[in-house]
């Protein structure tokens, strides 16, 4: 039956590279002492799903077991696990596997316990949320020989991170409309999968009292959302809820067959929560970041563009953007140390996946000022004025790439169709080169105290931002058909036209100084 609170099948690699088997109170001790590196069989579209449920559901046990801060041990969590499901004396909810009319693990009970209509499936990728077009990027149904923790892992994915797919096929709450995502921004510590864990539960368990200002959840609402029977018909609404609540978005149960597990799901006439259209899913989610609208707030949605800088500036800058909870820094974590902003997302499209997306910024010790509400307008002032000069750069390179397909006109046509199709690759790669080290050399600014010292990192950024327009020039100047006769006309004219246009935006406040030799 698979018992995640006595069973040993979660695989975790330590510090040391061995691999462990498991069962998840002995894995919440050994991620409170931030020993596990990592999970083998944990695919990487799911990491941010296992994350948030490993969260939820500490800080859900903790919370109803009067605890300030998560035990240590792992028969403590066995005890505050098992007393979160004290009708079911022998931890069916805990069980993968189980009899169809009462619970088992993220499966809720099927009224009278007959799957008729139910479809099978064989492997835990089929159930999983990921979707492939042709198999072509990821191969579908490839884990035949699936070991338990991948059930487990493809379980919490679909339950708590799936959208709409087709009729009948619901998706969760926690995101802004069937064709979205539920994206993880959150603050991590120096350490493992163990430390991250540890630092989201205990602010899950500082921010508690916040939720309940904004949303109609309840105190005592129903947490682990498998334990109650599911017809397909009903739905639960918001005020029934715990703010924590673990979520379920399909009808599915796993089923053991000479030894193999396999699964049997079917669909639904209505989604498991049901909040009002209005919402936009803004379902009070710790990880995820709100973006503001003439009538409210909707919860971000990440596409196929991902976390680039211009959006994660707006959204570090509050520039549109509400931060997500565990984004900010609690009153009671330690200054002193780094941290890393993991920004996770599974881009969704109408039946089809744009691309998995993960970013980790460090934040410097002197930077996290930027991370409390009295530090953001200085991080808002910079880093839309950084975002705002690499655009400026974008636009000079531009018309040097103009005046080079152009062969050097006496009369440049800003907009000619033919030059502009042409330079537009060349400034996608200008992008994607001021895009890496943008927060590193935002927070270095931020850190500093003085005006001399800001302007004097600023401009080294902008220098080497030049000499990133420079380079790209020259590709497009060695790739690309040129008149013979002007081509050289149209080198210098393009890099003075690059020159001019630093100097003009640039040069008075940043390279007051600076001696440059155009030629016309």
């Amino acid at each position: 039956m698979q018992n995640l609170l006595d069973a040993s099948f979660i695989r975790a690699s330590g510090g040391d590279g061995r691999v462990r088997c498991l069962a998840l109170p002995e894995l919440y001790a050994a991620l409170l002492r931030d020993d596990v590196a990592g999970f083998p069989a944990l695919r990487p579209h799911q990491r941010h799903a296992w994350h948030a449920f490993l969260c939820q559901l500490g800080a859900i046990a903790c919370l109803r077991a009067g605890l300030p801060t998560p035990p240590a041990e792992a028969a403590d969590w066995r005890a505050i696990l098992r007393a979160l499901t004290p009708d079911f004396p022998e931890d069916e909810p805990w069980h993968l596997v189980g009899l169809p009319e009462v619970p088992a693990f993220l499966q809720p009970p099927v009224p009278g316990g007959r799957l008729d209509g139910f479809k099978p499936l064989a492997t835990p990728d089929e159930l999983d949320m990921l979707v492939t077009s042709k198999n072509h990027d990821l191969k579908g149904a490839r884990l035949v020989h699936a070991a338990p923790d991948d059930w487990l892992f493809a379980l919490v994915t679909l339950q708590t991170m799936e959208g709409f797919l087709g009729a009948g096929n619901y998706g969760i709450a926690r995101m802004n409309g069937g064709f979205a995502n539920r994206p993880g921004l959150s603050m991590a510590p120096d350490g493992g999968p163990g430390a991250h864990v540890a630092r989201d539960m205990r602010r899950l368990l500082e921010l508690r009292e916040d939720v309940f200002d904004r949303y109609d959840y309840r105190d005592d609402g129903l947490a682990l959302l498998w334990l109650t029977p599911w017809d397909g018909a009903s739905s639960l609404s918001p005020d029934q809820l715990d703010p924590y609540f673990i979520e379920i978005c399909r009808r599915v149960r796993l089923i053991e067959t000479d030894g193999f597990i396999g699964a049997s799901v079917t669909g639904s006439k209505a989604p498991r929560v049901s909040f009002s259209e209005e919402s936009a899913g803004n379902t009070g989610d710790p990880w995820t970041p709100l973006e503001t609208t003439k009538g409210g707030s909707k919860a971000l949605t990440v596409d196929a563009r991902g976390f680039g800088y211009r959006r994660l500036s707006d959204i570090l800058a509050r520039n549109g953007f509400t931060l997500a909870p565990l984004q900010t820094i609690g009153p009671a974590e330690v200054r002193g140390r780094p941290y890393v902003l993991v920004c996770r997302a599974m881009a969704r499209g109408q039946g089809k996946t744009e691309g998995l997306h993960e970013r980790r910024i460090r934040v410097p010790p002197l930077a996290l000022k930027c991370c409390t509400p009295e530090g953001a307008e200085q991080l808002a002032r910079v880093s839309q004025d950084r975002v705002k000069q690499a655009g400026e750069m974008g636009r000079i390179l531009r018309r040097a790439l103009m005046m080079l397909f152009q062969n050097g006109p006496d009369n440049l046509a800003p907009r000619d169709p033919n030059s502009s199709d042409r330079a537009g690759p060349f400034l996608t790669t200008f992008d994607r080169m001021v895009d890496p080290d943008f927060f590193d050399r935002l927070f270095a600014e931020v850190e500093v105290e003085t005006e001399a010292e800001q302007i004097a990192l600023r401009a080294g950024w902008l220098a080497e931002m030049k000499g990133r327009a420079r380079s790209v020039l020259h590709s497009a100047e060695a790739g690309s058909p040129i008149s013979s006769v002007r081509r050289l006309r149209a080198r210098v004219r393009a890099e003075a036209a690059l020159d001019a246009g630093f100097r003009k935006a640039f040069g008075d406040i940043y390279f007051p100084q600076e001696e440059t030799h155009d030629v016309a």
